[in-house]
């Protein structure tokens, strides 16, 4: 199964560096929760978002030592997250 992530929500309202992905609502509108993705991921599901070139960027999660699990885009040829470039909701 292969859900689309369109959209975000963020810990903070304005862009910061701390800010940090709380929900991601689905082409089909759902919206769950980072949690639940992470389980989901971990059955395996797989969650993707569109870039701007029309391919598909996987999404993994990570877990930290210390720090509460998050998820991120799959290790592309960028160093930043690309789904923090996504629409906020």
């Amino acid at each position: 199964m292969e859900s689309h992530i369109t959209h975000i929500r963020v810990s903070e309202s304005f862009p910061t560096s701390t800010e940090r992905i709380t929900e991601v609502k689905l082409a089909d509108g759902t919206i769950e929760t980072v949690a639940q993705v992470i389980r989901y991921l971990e059955i395996p599901c797989d969650y993707f978002y569109t870039t701007s070139g029309g391919s598909k960027a996987y999404v993994e999660a990570v877990h930290p030592v210390n720090r509460n699990s998050y998820i991120r885009t799959k290790g592309d040829s960028t160093t930043s997250d690309n789904l923090l470039s996504l629409p906020r909701f």
